[in-house]
C-alpha cells in the first residue's frame, strides 16, 4: 500500500498571487490555484511532476476560523509563528485501508474528509483527506490525500492547462522535504511506527547545521534534521517548532538556495 509525497503546504500571510510572482522570480514555474469556498482559503501552486508546493492563505478570516478542517485550523492557529512550511500530504489510492491501519496503530484519525476547489475557470476538482494526530504528542503527522481522478488523468489535465510545465531554472522534481526535530531518534521512531518506513543511517549536513536521516519516499524523500550547531535547522526549530522547513529540488541549471516567505528552497 504505497504512499507518495503529494504536496508541501506553505502557509502565507499574504495573497497567493504574491507568492506566485516571487517564486517565478526565483526561476520556478508557478500558477494561480483557486478558492476553497467552504474553508475561506485560497492558494497558488508550483508543480514538479505530480508532486507540488501549495501556497495557502486565508482569504475570509471569519469563515476560516470556523472551519473544522484540521489543516485550516492549523493555518489559523499557527499565524503567530509567521510564514513557512506547515504540513505535507502523502498521496494514496487506498484511503480507507490506511485509515483503519493508522487507527489500529494508535493514531487519532479524522476523516476521510471531502475537499474541493473551484478553479478560476469555474471547474471543480475533488479529493478526500485523512488527518492524523499522535496522542503521544511530538511531531504532527502528515495528512493523506486521495484524488478523485487517476494519476494519468490528472497529469494529462494539468499539462494541458499549463499547470505542469518546465521550470526556467531547470528544476525537475522534488527530491526531499526536510523537518526540523528536537530529538532525531525519537522522531525517526515515530515516522517508522506510522508508515513502516526504513530509515537511512544518520549523516552530518553542514549546510543545515544538523545531523539528519532520510526516509526514501516516491515523489520526494522525507529528511529529519536535529540541529548540532547554530544554523538553518536550529532557527527553524526555534521559530516554528517541529515542522517542515526546506524543500530540495533535483535538476537545476545551477546550485541555488532561496529563502521564500519563511522557508528554504534548495536546488
Amino acid at each position: 500500500m504505497e504512499l507518495r509525497l503529494d504536496h508541501v503546504v506553505h502557509f502565507l500571510h499574504r495573497t497567493p498571487a504574491e507568492a506566485t510572482d516571487h517564486f517565478r522570480q526565483k526561476g520556478y514555474h508557478a500558477v494561480a490555484g483557486g478558492r476553497h469556498a467552504m474553508w475561506g482559503t485560497w492558494n497558488s501552486l508550483s508543480y514538479f511532476g505530480l508532486s507540488y508546493v501549495e501556497f495557502l492563505a486565508v482569504e475570509q478570516e471569519e469563515l476560516a476560523k470556523q472551519s473544522d478542517n484540521p489543516l485550516i485550523r492549523q493555518l489559523v492557529g499557527e499565524q503567530s509563528r509567521g510564514e513557512g512550511l506547515g504540513q505535507i500530504a502523502l498521496r494514496t489510492q487506498q484511503m480507507d485501508w490506511w485509515a483503519e491501519k493508522l487507527q489500529h496503530a494508535g493514531l487519532k484519525v479524522t476523516g476521510p474528509v471531502a475537499g474541493s476547489r473551484t478553479r478560476d475557470d469555474g471547474t471543480v476538482i475533488r479529493w478526500r483527506m485523512l488527518f492524523l494526530e499522535d496522542p503521544r504528542k511530538g511531531m504532527l503527522p502528515p495528512f493523506l490525500i486521495e484524488w478523485q481522478e487517476s494519476e494519468d488523468e490528472r497529469r494529462v489535465d494539468l499539462k494541458n492547462r499549463g499547470v505542469i510545465a518546465a521550470h526556467p531554472n531547470g528544476a525537475e522534481a522534488i527530491q526531499a522535504v526536510g523537518y526540523a526535530v528536537s530529538d532525531l531518534e525519537a522522531a525517526a521512531k515515530q515516522w517508522e511506527s506510522w508508515f513502516d518506513w526504513k530509515r537511512s543511517e544518520p549523516y552530518a549536513d553542514d549546510q543545515l547545521g544538523a545531523i539528519c536521516l532520510r526516509f526514501e519516499v516516491p515523489g520526494g524523500d522525507i529528511v529529519l534534521c536535529q540541529p548540532r550547531k547554530e544554523g538553518k535547522t536550529q532557527e527553524a526549530l526555534q521559530k516554528r517548532g517541529e515542522r517542515p522547513f526546506f524543500v530540495q529540488a533535483s535538476g537545476g541549471n545551477a546550485k541555488a538556495e532561496d529563502s521564500v516567505f519563511g522557508a528554504t528552497y534548495l536546488l
